[in-house]
């Protein structure tokens, strides 16, 4: 079972509820043009490629036939707004009856802009979304589910436009009374393994922080250069949080701890290393930044490119022997630099170790923290679960047998680096991945304490949630 441990699962398969007149209407297809930009999907649609969920949750679909969607965030009043690369910006929004009944869901297009690639966040009125090279802000309406104008806001420029990966994973800063007071923008490498990397001015592989001007549209955009690098040598921080403030230990060197989920190289040239080995190594891994009360002090460094971690030592013993003695977690080094060796990425003082190592080729793209919600309702996941930390793995394109397509639960805090993830969903029949399994990419927590996830190749928005 692709599962991880003892852990039980089941094959989860809903029932469409007693349906009603416009329900039935509806139900002559699946989907249904309202108006322009406009789709209703009714209640009931089944997922594209079986999934499993643990036992005691389920799972559904609210909308079938996005356009690879990516970033996932909840607006105030509960919409919830879809990063689809190649077209824009779309709402998804619950339609009811007035008992409460859910009959399905209408997503409408905010904004029309296929240059937008991974990154969403939402403060109120402003919408920050990311492209190649831009960070944009759209001042929005949740009450319409409509921007101002379809000309945004530059707020940042200079993003490094041509690398390998250009997701540039957005998060806003909050103080203790939750007012927004900078934006975190992610970075990806030039390439696969990329030497760059090391200097952090070189803007790749890394975090930076940009404190927040007002939003009114007669700012000069800042520059890409100008922003505070926290961190480096993080190959490509697909998705990060903050740490809920409940779950810190107060200390006085820091105030907040950034969780960032990072996907490793792929090293199938490396010289060295066989086929076999590479099939189950490098890890994936959880790193985890302080940031400092006073921002002083040098960037933490993560260790790409020149350093790697170790997921399975044994995974060919006769053709890579140097590794055998060696465990779960331990840093390695990828011999770019003869300076750069074992010795060197397993010294602290050069290269901080993750927090946490997943299996090789899971591909985690997010990082969101639950927060049981004021009023508990049927359906929100359980308060034990409070504090935990959830990860979409958008899985593997290269591991046979394939492994990720799913989300995580990781127990917080972290115990040790080879701790245990527990999948609460994942596609039932891996040998049939990619195909249409789902693909997580981003995952948001509703008001209602549901979890909800986009599927980017399965061009699926759904959501997961107590039974």
């Amino acid at each position: 079972m692709p599962v991880s441990g003892n852990q039980e699962i089941m094959v989860f398969v809903k029932r469409a509820r007693p349906t009603r007149l416009l329900l039935q209407f509806f139900a002559i297809c699946t989907s249904v043009v309202l108006a322009q930009n406009t789709i209703f999907q009714s209640f009931g649609a089944p997922f594209k490629s079986p999934v499993t969920t643990a036992p005691g949750f389920s799972a559904h679909v609210l909308f079938s036939n996005a356009t690879l969607p990516r970033g996932i965030a909840f607006d105030t009043e509960s919409n919830l707004l879809v990063i689809e690369r190649g077209l824009g910006v779309t709402s998804l929004s619950a339609l009811r009856e007035s008992s409460g009944v859910t009959l399905g869901w209408e997503r409408s297009v905010i904004v029309n802009n296929p240059g937008v690639t991974h990154g969403i966040e939402i403060d109120e009125s402003s919408l920050y979304i990311s492209t190649a090279g831009e960070v944009l802000v759209y001042k929005y309406d949740p009450q319409t589910r409509t921007v101002a104008s379809s000309v945004p806001i530059t707020l940042i420029r200079g993003l490094p436009a041509d690398g390998e990966l250009t997701t540039h994973t957005l998060l806003l800063e909050r103080d203790t009374l939750e007012r927004v007071v900078a934006l975190l923008v992610g970075s990806g490498p030039l390439t696969n393994i990329d030497p760059t990397a090391r200097d952090p001015s070189s803007g790749r592989s890394e975090v930076r922080r940009f404190p927040l001007p007002s939003v009114s549209g007669s700012e000069t955009p800042i520059e890409w250069s100008s922003g505070r690098v926290i961190a480096y040598g993080i190959r490509n921080p697909g998705g990060f949080a903050f740490l809920p403030s409940s779950e810190l230990v107060e200390t006085p060197t820091f105030a907040q701890q950034l969780y960032i989920v990072e996907n490793g190289a792929s090293i199938d040239n490396v010289t060295g290393l066989t086929p076999e080995f590479v099939n189950d190594n490098p890890a994936d891994e959880i790193n985890i930044v302080p940031m400092l009360c006073d921002g002083t002090g040098l960037p933490p460094f993560f260790g790409f490119p020149d350093c790697a971690t170790l997921w399975n030592p044994l995974a060919d013993p006769e053709g890579v022997t140097q590794y055998k003695n060696l465990s779960k977690g331990d840093q390695i080094s990828l011999k770019l630099e003869s300076e750069r060796d074992d010795a060197w990425c397993q010294d602290t003082s050069n290269n901080i170790p993750p927090a946490l190592s997943f299996q090789a080729h899971s591909v985690p793209l997010d990082v969101k923290f639950y927060r049981p919600p004021d009023l508990v309702s049927t359906g929100s996941f359980p308060s034990g679960f409070s504090g935990d930390a959830f990860v979409s793995f958008h899985g593997s394109f290269d591991r046979t047998p394939p492994t990720g397509y799913g989300i995580v639960r990781v127990d917080i805090p972290i115990a040790s680096p080879s701790q245990e993830a527990r999948f609460i969903i994942q596609a039932t029949d891996l040998g049939t991945c990619p195909g249409s399994c789902i693909r997580p990419v981003g995952i948001a927590f509703g008001k209602d304490g549901r979890l909800y996830a986009s599927s980017d190749s399965s061009g699926e928005i759904f959501v997961i949630e107590t039974m």
